[in-house]
């Protein structure tokens, strides 16, 4: 029988694959690799590759995180045979490491597209699924892993029925910083709200353009704000009509530092999804555990994972519009803003942490000897 042992995650070296580049909008993956880092693991963020570089591999430092970009320089190698596509990411492996520091520990893989089986003798392979969109590719990856995560039910459900691969669904994980200074959150000022805001990612079709200027358009008497980066050129002809609204301002991307202070100060937070359509791709926004931590009132769209936490978050029915809903949440806002409901919030996001996951990670954890 082959022997199992456990893995402690600190100490180790980590190679991490990840679809989304080190700048720009951070998301869990990134505070992943910060928190591994933070418990003293040498942690490679590793992009996707950059054109024009040929064969080179490019290491920076960013924090305590070193961040790599490498060229492609092997046309067709994610399609190709699988000896072929293995030899190019082994080769590919072994001179990050010998760019970065030495071989690695750990291989922790977010990402279906580049890689779509993990080489042998190159670490403890670990798969980490965080969106329903990229599971149709990497079947490979799911088949040689030796752990895969998801971050959410209906994607350990699919890859389970698709490959037979027991999964381990382990949620979404708060960054520590949105907990620091949180005791007197439970509490807030009754007045009525003025302030709504939404934070995260606006260069995307997914969101409910449509019934988000419905809402602002019926309250006037409302600041909205929308934080996070947006493209100009979005066909989504709602998104521009949303912008010249004079109660709605969109000041772009922020850092974490400025924006986990504004967004413990806004009455509502909003976000709405096309839930009729993309229920599955947009089943548990990470987001979601970052609102819930400042206890502020959460008014949004049917949301899988938490379709029978009603008490947590105020959700439209799935494919129903969203300004019934929002007026229903301003109507009980006292209510739903009172003290007690405020600390199941943030309690229900403490328990979610960074540390916590990955001692549940820790725990699922084991490699196979050679």
């Amino acid at each position: 029988m082959t022997e199992r042992k456990y893995v402690d995650l600190r100490g180790k070296r980590i190679l991490l694959f990840s679809p989304e580049p080190w700048k720009g909008l951070h998301m869990s993956k990134h505070h992943l690799a910060q928190a591994l880092a933070a418990r003293g693991n040498e942690v490679v963020f590793l992009e996707r590759p950059t054109k024009g570089m040929g064969d080179g591999i490019r290491a920076r430092r960013e924090g305590e995180i070193t961040v790599v970009t490498y060229g492609h320089w092997l046309r067709g190698a994610n399609r190709a045979p699988r000896p072929l596509h293995m030899w190019y990411y082994a080769r590919l492996i072994r001179r990050i490491a010998a760019a970065t520091g030495g071989a690695f520990d750990i291989l922790w893989c977010f990402d279906t597209s580049r890689m779509q089986w993990f080489p042998k003798g190159s670490g403890y392979r670990l798969l980490h699924i965080a969106d329903y969109n990229i599971v149709h590719r990497g079947l490979g990856l799911f088949r040689t892993a030796d752990l895969v995560l998801s971050t959410g039910r209906v994607v350990k459900d699919h890859i389970e029925k698709l490959t037979g691969i027991e999964v381990h669904s382990i949620g979404h994980a708060l960054d520590q910083r949105w907990l620091a200074g949180d005791e007197d959150l439970h509490t807030s000022s009754m007045g009525p709200p003025k302030r709504v805001m939404y934070a995260g990612q606006l260069a995307m079709r997914y969101h409910d353009w449509e019934g988000w200027l419905e809402v602002v358009r019926a309250h006037p008497d409302l600041e909205f704000t929308f934080v996070g980066p947006f493209n100009t050129a979005l066909p989504e002809p709602a998104f521009h009509l949303l912008r010249e609204e004079a109660n709605a301002t969109f000041p772009g991307l922020m850092s974490k530092e400025q924006l986990v202070p504004l967004l413990r100060q806004a009455d509502i937070l909003l976000f709405g999804y096309r839930s009729a359509t993309l229920a599955k791709e947009c089943a548990n926004p990470h987001k979601l555990l970052e609102y819930l931590s400042t206890g502020n009132v959460i008014v949004g769209s049917w949301t899988m994972e938490y379709a029978e936490r009603t008490d947590l978050i105020f959700m439209a029915d799935q494919g129903a519009p969203l300004l019934p809903t929002f007026n229903e949440a301003l109507a009980r806002f006292e209510e739903l803003n009172a003290p007690a409901a405020r600390q199941r919030r943030i309690a229900f996001a403490r328990e979610r942490a960074l540390p916590h996951m990955l001692d549940r990670i820790e725990s699922l954890m084991s490699t196979t000897e050679p």
